[in-house]
């Protein structure tokens, strides 16, 4: 009974206390996640033609500090699966957010810049091209919308422009990168994310 009565105390105060947050009040320590999918589309013509399609995990948490309705920064990590061998890229990284343009009923524009350093992880020495670390800084939009009367975002953003000094083969297999030089235009699968974001 004792613990009926703690526990039911216990759920009374934190309701009171989510109801006294100020939810027009952005500023605060942010959580996010993004998910999306990498896409790799490889020819070989050595010895016969062959050709595949592969589809691999995107996610990339996040957490960093809203200083008000426009302005976020904070440290991202990033996970990209590569093939299934386990190869992956995982990179740590920064990033920033500028919401500069808004709309009614809570939807706005996002310009968002990140610098991050990928890690190579799986087999060097299976002849793929792409085992190399990789460094890339640059932005990506983001269209978000907040859920009326909570400190959810959802979050949907596509495209990055910037610099990419990975391996030609990183780029040249995803079909929709423009470039296979350090800057590119990447309009991949791997760049179209889905995630939400939560303001403490």
């Amino acid at each position: 009974m004792k613990r009926i009565i703690t526990l039911t105390v216990i759920v009374v105060c934190t309701l009171c206390q989510i109801k006294a947050i100020d939810f027009g009040d952005d500023r605060g320590i942010t959580a996010s996640a993004f998910f999306g999918c990498s896409h790799y589309h490889k020819k070989i013509t050595y010895g016969g033609y062959w050709e595949s399609d592969d589809y691999h995990p995107v996610i990339t948490p996040r957490i960093g500090y809203r200083f008000n309705s426009a302005w976020e920064a904070g440290l991202l990590y990033r996970y990209e699966g590569q093939n299934d061998e386990n190869e992956h890229y995982s990179g740590i990284g920064v990033y920033g957010e500028w919401s500069f343009l808004r709309f009614p009923r809570g939807f706005r524009l996002i310009a968002e810049a990140h610098i991050l350093y990928n890690f190579f992880e799986g087999d060097k020495d299976n002849g793929w091209h792409g085992s190399s670390n990789m460094t890339e800084a640059g932005v990506m939009p983001c269209f978000a919308y907040r859920i009326p009367k909570s400190p959810v975002d959802i979050k949907l953003r596509y495209l990055f422009l910037g610099f990419n000094d990975s391996h030609r083969f990183y780029k040249g297999e995803a079909p929709g990168c423009l470039g296979r030089g350090d800057w590119i235009i990447d309009a991949s699968l791997r760049r179209l994310e889905i995630g939400a974001s939560i303001t403490f």
